[in-house]
């Protein structure tokens, strides 16, 4: 039963790089994009964009940063269809200022990923998309491992 309330979001190049340090190749990248993009994929999530401070771009390869250029580089040509880009950010280790104005960005969507004791980051990560024109989603990681008052506030925030 098709459902559009249900969406596919392929995560193989950012959950990927956590193998490979992101270290993947522009061909790489597109290829995959392409084939999602082909597939009808509802979104696509190219890597993080994560602090150059706190991860050294001299060891992590261009996918763990999301650069706009790098973006722009993997999409140019291809035809989305509906297939929209999504990027990640660590709630311990994004900072806000790394996202531009929608209007700028190839980026359609924001996944901001956190533990439960740093939702208040990623709530202000989250706000700080919306308010810059991005679709945003907050999602709590090891879940299975917090206890329902800790978990319980956090969702209610």
């Amino acid at each position: 039963m098709y459902r559009p309330q249900i969406k596919v979001l392929d995560c193989t190049i950012r959950d990927g790089g956590l193998t490979n340090d992101s270290q993947f190749t522009l061909e790489t990248v597109r290829a995959v994009y392409q084939a999602a993009c082909a597939a009808g994929v509802d979104y696509v999530e190219l890597g993080y964009r994560n602090s150059k401070e706190m991860f050294p771009p001299e060891k992590f390869g261009v996918w763990r940063f999301c650069d706009e250029e790098h973006l722009r580089q993997a999409v140019d040509g291809v035809q989305p269809g509906g297939t929209k880009i999504a990027i990640m950010q660590d709630a311990h280790k994004a900072k806000a200022e790394d996202v531009l104005p929608k209007d700028n960005s190839v980026v359609d969507m924001i996944r901001v990923a956190t533990y439960v004791k740093d939702i208040d980051k990623a709530i202000r990560l989250a706000n700080n998309a919306t308010d810059k024109g991005y679709e945003c989603t907050i999602n709590i990681m090891a879940i299975s491992h917090e206890g329902s008052p800790a978990l319980d506030e956090a969702l209610q925030q």
